[in-house]
C-alpha cells in the first residue's frame, strides 16, 4: 500500500517549487517499521525571466536547488532479499541422540524485530546558464546521505561466541557520497561550416561512515573514511636484488616465507614492530570505481562533409592485475620483459611466478600494491568522417541521398601502462578485449 502526494508553484516562469510526499508500506518489514513517509522539495529561480535582468552577454540564468528522502523495501544482504526478517528462521537437521539418529529443529538467524528501511538523503544544487547565445553550459553538486543499511555486526562481535554466523542483518550502515557534474556545449556557424563542441564530466566520492569494524583492528586497517571496497593491502616496497639485499634486511618475514630468495618482494612496515605479518595490511583510498569520469563530442559540417568525435575518459580508480600465469597461461608482457633473472637482478620488480606458487603472488600476501595498477585513461571511442553526393547528381537517377564514410571505433588509448584495457573489471585478463574497428562504407536512400 502506498500514497503519493504533489504540489506545485509557478510564478510567470520566475519562481519555481514544488512538494512530492510518498507514504509507503512493504511486506517485508514488521508492523512497528512498516510505513515511511519521504518527502521532497525543489524550488528554482529563473533570474532572466526577472525585468530587471539585463547583463551583457548572459541570455539564461537559472538557479535551482532540491532535497529529497527515498526509502528502499527491496533489500538484499548476501545476495538474497530479507523478507520476513523479523521473524526467526529454523530449518529441519539430523543429530545422534543416545545411539540413534533424531530429527533436530534449529535456528538459522536470529529475528531482527527492528527491521525497516534503508534510507536515503538527497541535496543537489545547480546552475544553467546561456551566453551570447552559442555557449550553455550546466552545473550541479550533490551530497548523498544513506542510512539503515543493512549490516551484520560480525566486527565487534567475537569469533569465539560461536554465534557469527546467527547474527541478523540489522539497519546500522551508514555511508555518504558527494560531488559535482558538468555539462558545457558550443555551437556555432560560419557561413557553409556548421559545428558543436561538447564536454561534461562528472566526479563522485562515497565515504563508509560506519560498518561495525573489528575493535582490535589497526585503524590504518578500517573501512570507515574510505571509500566503498578499499582495497586492503600489503604495500609493496621493491625486490631482494641479490642475497646481499636480503642479508641488509632487518624485518622479520617468518610469518611470510620460511626463507627470502633473490627476487622476493619486499614489504612496508606499517606498525613499526619489525615484523611482516597480518598486521602490515594497510586500507588505501582506491578501489576498481572511477572517481572521475568525462566525455567529449564534436560535430562539424561543411558543405557536403560531415565528421564527428567522441573522446571518453576515467580516473581515480586502480585494478588489480594478476593472470593466471605459468603452468596454466601466458604472461603479461610488461611483467615478462621487467622480471627480476640473474641478467636483470631488478629492485622493482619481482622474479615469475608459477600461478600463486610464491608468497607475493599467492595467498594473503598476494593481495599487496604491486599488482595495482591506475585505470587512468582517455579513448578515442569513436570517429567518423563522410561525404554526401550532391542533390544535384542524385536526384536525376532517383536517389533520395547518398552518403560515404569511414569510422574508427576505439583506434586509439592513452594510459600509464598500456598493458591491460583501462576499462576492464577483471583482474585475471579472462575476459574478451574490446576490439578496435574501421569501416567504411555508404549508405543510399531512396
Amino acid at each position: 500500500m502506498g500514497y503519493y502526494g504533489r504540489a506545485q508553484y509557478n510564478y510567470q516562469e520566475k519562481y519555481l517549487a514544488e512538494f512530492i510526499w510518498r507514504y509507503d508500506g512493504s511486506y517485508i518489514f514488521p508492523e512497528s517499521g512498516r510505513f515511511g513517509f519521504f518527502p521532497g522539495f525543489l524550488l528554482g529561480w529563473n533570474a532572466s525571466n526577472e525585468s530587471w535582468f539585463n547583463v551583457p552577454g548572459l541570455d539564461y540564468l537559472k538557479l535551482r536547488a532540491s532535497y529529497g528522502q527515498m526509502g528502499n523495501d527491496q533489500v538484499f544482504f548476501q545476495g538474497a532479499l530479507q523478507e520476513f526478517a523479523y521473524l526467526s528462521t529454523y530449518s529441519f537437521g539430523e543429530y545422534p541422540i543416545n545411539n540413534q539418529v533424531q530429527a533436530t529443529l534449529f535456528e538459522q538467524v536470529i529475528a531482527n524485530p527492528n527491521f525497516t528501511w534503508e534510507r536515503a538523503n538527497n541535496w543537489n544544487g545547480g546552475i544553467d546558464a546561456t551566453l551570447f547565445g552559442r555557449l550553455d553550459f550546466s552545473l550541479e553538486y550533490f551530497y548523498n546521505y544513506r542510512s539503515q543499511i543493512l549490516i551484520q555486526e560480525t566486527g565487534s562481535t567475537p569469533a569465539s561466541s560461536g554465534i557469527t554466523a546467527l547474527l541478523p542483518p540489522q539497519n546500522k550502515g551508514e555511508v555518504k557520497n558527494s560531488g559535482f557534474e558538468f555539462d558545457v556545449r558550443y555551437s556555432g556557424q560560419r557561413g557553409e561550416l556548421t559545428y558543436n563542441f561538447g564536454v561534461n564530466g562528472g566526479y563522485a566520492r562515497n565515504e563508509v561512515i560506519f560498518m561495525d569494524e573489528v575493535p582490535g583492528n589497526p585503524e590504518y586497517q578500517h573501512q570507515e573514511g574510505k571509500p566503498i571496497g578499499a582495497y586492503l593491502v600489503y604495500e609493496a616496497d621493491g625486490v631482494f636484488r641479490d642475497e646481499e639485499a636480503i642479508a641488509a634486511n632487518t624485518l622479520d618475514y617468518s610469518a611470510v616465507t620460511g626463507q627470502l630468495r633473490p627476487g622476493d618482494m619486499k614489504f612496508v612496515d606499517q606498525n613499526g614492530d619489525g615484523i611482516i605479518d597480518a598486521d602490515d595490511q594497510k586500507r588505501i583510498d582506491q578501489n576498481a570505481t572511477p572517481t572521475f569520469n568525462f566525455g567529449a563530442t564534436a560535430n562539424i559540417y561543411y558543405k557536403n562533409f560531415d565528421f564527428s568525435l567522441l573522446l571518453q575518459g576515467a580516473t581515480g580508480a586502480a585494478i588489480r592485475v594478476q593472470t593466471e600465469s605459468g603452468d596454466i597461461g601466458n604472461f603479461l608482457k610488461y611483467h615478462f620483459d621487467n622480471r627480476w633473472s640473474i641478467d636483470n637482478p631488478s629492485s622493482e620488480h619481482p622474479r615469475l611466478a608459477s600461478r600463486g606458487d610464491t608468497y607475493y603472488t599467492g595467498g594473503a600476501f598476494g593481495n599487496n600494491t604491486y599488482w595495482l595498477f591506475s585505470k587512468n585513461y582517455i579513448r578515442l571511442k569513436n570517429i567518423e568522417i563522410g561525404y554526401s553526393l550532391p542533390k544535384s547528381v542524385i536526384e536525376d537517377i532517383g536517389l533520395g541521398t547518398v552518403r560515404f564514410y569511414v569510422n574508427a571505433l576505439n583506434l586509439l588509448t592513452l594510459d600509464k601502462h598500456n598493458i591491460f584495457d583501462p576499462e576492464s573489471e577483471n583482474q585475471a585478463g579472462t575476459y574478451y578485449p574490446q576490439a578496435r574497428v574501421i569501416n567504411s562504407g555508404v549508405t543510399i536512400s531512396f
